[in-house]
């Protein structure tokens, strides 16, 4: 015989059901009610907000940050060995020439899109870079990996791992002590974040990141400035170029009434000396022009004209002279 089903028992269950649905719907809702209210009165933090509703539109920006290093009680190991800036492609301004190695493997200023910046990882170790190639039946082929290791299992070290796996960038590296960059891939031949690993155990704490590309090109010297605030703007009309400390990239406006030379320049000191300079021509009718004198020395003494879309770089020698990096400039009319 059947046991009898207890239709109190049944009903008692369906209500059960029904009011924890009410009470996860009532949870949700009050979850997105916060986050609004987030977004509306605290605007600094509307990309996180938008981020905790589920939104992917401003992923990136959040996750590319400059990362620091940590001290050998989060990890084991040596001292920062390596500062590294990593620069998605997707940040370079791809309309403007990227710049051409010179006869001195120097690369002058990457362009970057308005409003982005470069961001820099403190590596715990120094970084690894293994250059090959190897002849074939018809060319030759070649491959460049670049490795860093980050200390610690930090959330923004896992973020970019799982941002931006697979993504194209442009490296500069240079150990701490040094003051020479490098530079690794082009938009047109970047390296790629290949893999990754995410370490803690006994041994250690780290995340370590390898970077990949197939080319017979190696690294080179990077003479460019470090855009890693908005450039300042020069004084429309002003003869003297001042250079202030910390920025590395100026802005050259048209002329208020006319086209003006700039002739000199102020704001350095010898501790300035070998420091990069860029300037950025936004000019039009009545734009600026530099011309070879004691304070600027350009190459083959042809005057730079600051039209829009131009870019010239150039060298700290000391406090009153600039000297032109060879093939830094950009000239568009």
């Amino acid at each position: 015989m059947k046991p009898k089903k207890n239709k109190y028992s049944d009903k008692g269950v369906k209500a059960a059901f029904k009011l924890q649905q009410k009470f996860l719907l009532t949870i949700l809702l009050l979850a997105a009610v916060v986050f609004t209210l987030a977004i509306l009165t605290e605007p600094g933090h509307a990309i996180g907000s938008v981020i905790g509703l589920g939104s992917t539109s401003f992923a990136s920006m959040a996750f590319l940050t400059n990362v620091g290093d940590q001290g050998d009680k989060h990890t084991t190991g040596k001292n920062i060995a390596a500062l590294v800036y990593l620069i998605p492609i997707k940040q370079v301004d791809t309309s403007q020439p990227f710049p051409v190695p010179n006869s001195a493997r120097e690369v002058s200023t990457i362009p970057m899109k308005e409003g982005e910046y470069m961001t820099y990882f403190e590596a715990h170790t120094p970084p690894t870079f293994l250059g090959n190639a190897e002849k074939g039946d018809i060319t030759t082929t070649g491959t460049n990996t670049f490795s860093i290791v980050m200390a610690g299992n930090r959330d923004d070290l896992l973020n970019f791992a799982e941002e931006y796996a697979g993504d194209a960038f442009i490296i500069l590296f240079k150990e701490v002590e040094s003051s020479q960059w490098y530079i690794l891939g082009s938009y047109e031949r970047p390296v790629r974040l290949k893999s990754f690993e995410n370490k803690n155990d006994n041994d250690g704490r780290y995340i370590s990141f390898t970077f990949n590309r197939d080319s017979v090109k190696q690294y080179y010297k990077y003479t460019g400035s470090l855009v890693t605030i908005a450039p300042a703007t020069h004084t429309a009309g002003a003869t003297a170029l001042a250079i202030t400390s910390g920025q590395g990239v100026y802005s050259i406006p048209n002329g208020s009434s006319a086209t003006y030379a700039i002739a000199t320049v102020t704001g350095l000191t010898d501790n300035d000396k070998g420091r990069v300079i860029t300037l950025l021509g936004t000019g039009t009718d009545k734009a600026a022009t530099i011309a070879d004198n004691t304070a600027f020395v350009l190459e083959d003494g042809a005057t730079w004209t600051a039209k829009a879309g131009s870019r010239i770089s150039f060298r700290v020698l000391d406090p009153a002279t600039l000297i032109e990096v060879q093939g830094s400039r950009v000239q568009t009319a």
